[in-house]
Order: structure tokens, then C-alpha cells, then sequence
């Protein structure tokens, strides 16, 4: 076989290959997939329709403060759908309005790399925003109408607006940046680095004065209902949640409660997702990886890290922590050593063995660039303050953000995405025959 016909086979087979993932969407939804464990039949939707009624037997301000509103989200889901969508009153349609929203979702993260890496084809650039379709809690959320894509797919949006901000910072693109990334939070509390971004963004970026206090100045309005539900719940969460979930920093009060051990399972969900995007890195990563090894400042991250884990290993009770008190969660990571044992003292070695190349994962980003390097330590905070630690929270969200947001991300061509594609398809896989 020549180079000339072999290279057209291989084209026309990429060509093929970047319309699997969104396929692989509609099939699921056609076969009802659940590959979280999550669906019709467990809690979550439960609630979910729970609230749902509650919004459309009570007037806005009594749904808001009913002392039966349930979730881990700001009620905006509620809201927008109350006002706004016809079939809010049906479960059944209603998911689907989810599942279409969804689909659109990635389409939005595909015009945002577009502009972003405009050099590259487009091809290659619809295959990786593709791979969200590929996200088993990204799938399921979409088929089973649960929140979380909402703030995913504004997520999306503000990262759009951001590029165009980037190319061109007219006043349009500054409100449509703020109020995206704002509504961003009011459907996931945990999505606050998205404003927080396109806050230091605009005001470190070559605009007036002027238009940095109007920035300044919308970002303080826009905050104000949410201020205002804080003090009405006492918390970040309606009431009934903090009494369910006491474990979880709801409020000031809960500080205490600060989980550390969770800072070394996040690295390892974190470092799972962007284990692939090292190869869209500068090329040779390989060789950079044994440079950053040997520097000398290496030598105290690394005398900090073993000092974590001797301190885990000397008060953190592995047995009480991983049996008792999780009975779901900590990841992939968790789930892995499940798998491969039901020692105790065998799943804590692979656990530790797995923070340290987790470590290692994330220290690189940071050396390829501190501007990544400070992304990443955003989502390793926000673990300390949550019970239970799901992969959930980092799925997609730590792709997209990698994709959009990582400077060291750059190296784009059709082999890397073809090996990105495969280890999300993968683990798509797994996911639905563990959960089978």
C-alpha cells in the first residue's frame, strides 16, 4: 500500500471517527444509559422532581425559601424552567429539554476552540469538544434531567465570550462575559473560578478605567440575589441540604471540618483527566518531565508531599474514611483499588502510590505554566470543603478547562486526538460495565 492511498484511508477514517462520540450520545439516551450509577431510580432525580412540584404549586419567593427545597445548587434551575419552559410540568419531557440542551453544549465548546486555536483544523478541534459527549456524568446528567449541565453549558458560553473578549473587548462582549459567568454560579456554587477568571481577565486586560468599574460594578449587582440567599439560608445551600448533609462546608461554622486527606484524592481525579492533554503539550514532553524531575526546587515539593502522607499515614484513620464514612465516591482511583483488592492495607499502599504519580502529573502543568499551575490548585481547594468527594466534580470540567483555559495546551494534531478519543472511550466503557 502506497503513502498516498494509505493517507486517505486514514483521513476518511478520522473523518468517521470525529461523529462517534455525539452518536454515542443519542445511543444512550435511546438505551436510558446510566454509567454513574445515577438515574431514574435513584435519589437524585427523586429530589430533583420533589423540587420540581414545589416550584409549580408555590409562587417564586415561597419555592426559593420552602423549607423542603433540596439540592446542592441555587435555585435558578428552577426558576428559569418555571418561566420559561412549557414542559417543566412533565418529568418525561423535561428530560428532554435537558438532553437537548446538553447536545448543544459541546457544539458551544467547538466554536470557543475554533477561535482559540484558529490555526489548527477543524476537524481535530470537533473531535476534542466532541469528547464530552464521551463524559459518563456529563451523559447521565443529560438523560436523566439532572442539574449539573446547566452550569456546564453556561460554562461553556462564557468561555466563548471570553475569546471573543480576547479578539475584541467591545462593550457587547464584556456584559455578555460577565452575565454568563455570573449565571454560571447561580446554577453551580462550585463553578465560582469561571467569574472569578473572567473577572481577573478583564480587569489585567488593556480596557479603560471606565470599563473596568463598570466591570467592577455589574459583577457587585449581579451578586446581590445570591448575597441575599445567604443570609436567608444561613449557608450556601437551602436549609434542608445542611441538615442532610452535615459533613459537607455549607457554612463559616463548618470550617473546621476542612478535609486534607481530600487534597490528595482530587489530585488524583485531576490528574486522570489531564493525564492525556500532556501530549498537547510542547513536544518531547517526555525529556521535560526528567528536566523538572531533577530541578532542585522539585526536591522540596517533593519533601512536602511525603510529609502529607506521613502525616496521613500517622492520623488519618484509612479503614474509617474509605469504609465507614464513603460509602460512595473518591473516584476512579478509589473505585480502582476496590477492584483489584478487599485488603485494606494493599487498597492504602495503591491509594498512596497513586497521589505520588498524581503528583507528579500536576507538578508538571505547573512547571510547563504557573498560570495552569494556579487552575489546578482552584479545584484542589475546593475538594478540602466537600463531603462526599466525587468524580463528578471534576468530570468534564477539568477537560474543558484544560482545553480553553491551559496556556502549555498547544500541540494539536490528528494522533493525539485519536489517543484522547480512545482513553475517554474507554473509560466510558468501564464506567458502564462497572455500573452494569
Amino acid at each position: 500500500m502506497n503513502s498516498e492511498l494509505f493517507q486517505k484511508i486514514y483521513d476518511k477514517f478520522f473523518n468517521l471517527i470525529i461523529f462517534v462520540p455525539i452518536l454515542s450520545y443519542f445511543y444512550g439516551f435511546y438505551l436510558n444509559e446510566n454509567s454513574v450509577g445515577m438515574g431514574d431510580y435513584a435519589v437524585d432525580s427523586d429530589w430533583i422532581k420533589k423540587n420540581i412540584q414545589i416550584f409549580l404549586l408555590n409562587d417564586l419567593k415561597d419555592a426559593i425559601l420552602h423549607p423542603e427545597l433540596f439540592g446542592n445548587r441555587p435555585p435558578l434551575i428552577y426558576i428559569i424552567n418555571k418561566l420559561f419552559n412549557p414542559f417543566f410540568y412533565d418529568f418525561e419531557k423535561y428530560r428532554l429539554t435537558v438532553f437537548l440542551l446538553s447536545l448543544i453544549g459541546p457544539l458551544v465548546f467547538y466554536q470557543t476552540l475554533k477561535i482559540r486555536f484558529h490555526t489548527v483544523d477543524n476537524k481535530i478541534l470537533f473531535l476534542i469538544s466532541s469528547l464530552i459527549y464521551l463524559s459518563p456524568y456529563y451523559r447521565t446528567s443529560g438523560y436523566w434531567a439532572l442539574n449539573e449541565n446547566y452550569g456546564i453549558f453556561t460554562m461553556f458560553v462564557t468561555f466563548f465570550f471570553l475569546e471573543k473578549f480576547n479578539k475584541n473587548n467591545n462593550l457587547k462582549n464584556i456584559f455578555a462575559l460577565i452575565f454568563f459567568s455570573s449565571v454560571t454560579v447561580y446554577f453551580d456554587q462550585k463553578f465560582l473560578l469561571v467569574p472569578l477568571i473572567s473577572f481577573f481577565y478583564t480587569m489585567f486586560s488593556k480596557i479603560s478605567i471606565r470599563n473596568k468599574f463598570i466591570i467592577l460594578s455589574a459583577y457587585f449587582v449581579l451578586s446581590i440575589p445570591y448575597l441575599y440567599l445567604l443570609h436567608k439560608w444561613n449557608g450556601i445551600v437551602p436549609p434542608a441540604t445542611q441538615l442532610a448533609n452535615p459533613k459537607t462546608i455549607t457554612s463559616l461554622s463548618d470550617l473546621k471540618l476542612i478535609y486534607h486527606i481530600h487534597a490528595g484524592y482530587a489530585a488524583t481525579l485531576i490528574s486522570f483527566y489531564l493525564l492525556p492533554v500532556v501530549l498537547f503539550t510542547k513536544e518531547n514532553f517526555l525529556s521535560r518531565i526528567k528536566e523538572y524531575f531533577f530541578l532542585k526546587k522539585t526536591y522540596f515539593y517533593l519533601i512536602l508531599f511525603i510529609a502529607f502522607n506521613l502525616y496521613n499515614l500517622i492520623y488519618f484513620d484509612f479503614e474509617q474514611f474509605t469504609v465507614t464514612d464513603y460509602w460512595v465516591g473518591l473516584g476512579i482511583v478509589h473505585k480502582l483499588s476496590l477492584i483489584i483488592t478487599g485488603n485494606l492495607y494493599l487498597q492504602e499502599i495503591i491509594t498512596y502510590i497513586f497521589f505520588f504519580f498524581s503528583f507528579i502529573v500536576l507538578l508538571f502543568y505547573y512547571y510547563e505554566n504557573k498560570h495552569d499551575g494556579v487552575l489546578i490548585g482552584y479545584f484542589i481547594f475546593i475538594s478540602l470543603l466537600l463531603w462526599p468527594l466525587m468524580q463528578e466534580y471534576f468530570d468534564p470540567t477539568i477537560l474543558v478547562i484544560a482545553f480553553s483555559l491551559f496556556k502549555s495546551v498547544k500541540n494539536f494534531n490528528k494522533i493525539n486526538s485519536l489517543i484522547i478519543f480512545s482513553y475517554f472511550s474507554i473509560f466510558l466503557i468501564i464506567a458502564n460495565l462497572y455500573y452494569s
